[in-house]
């Protein structure tokens, strides 16, 4: 999802896993936002301690 500042304007798919459970994960992003998602309860994980992020912000 951190690539979808590449693509101004328009609309990324992402479709994966779970790396937890194997379902089916479906996800569209515009301008860095989240408008559709599949399913409704999906979280994200980041592996990387907070106060790491600025030190790399393609974690942020």
């Amino acid at each position: 999802m951190a690539v979808c500042w590449l693509f101004p304007g328009k609309t990324v798919h992402i479709d994966a896993p779970c790396l937890d459970c194997g379902e089916s994960i479906h996800v569209e992003m515009k301008d860095g936002k989240i408008i559709n998602k599949k399913p409704e309860g999906i979280i994200g994980h980041v592996s990387v301690p907070f106060f790491q992020w600025m030190h790399d912000p393609g974690f942020a």
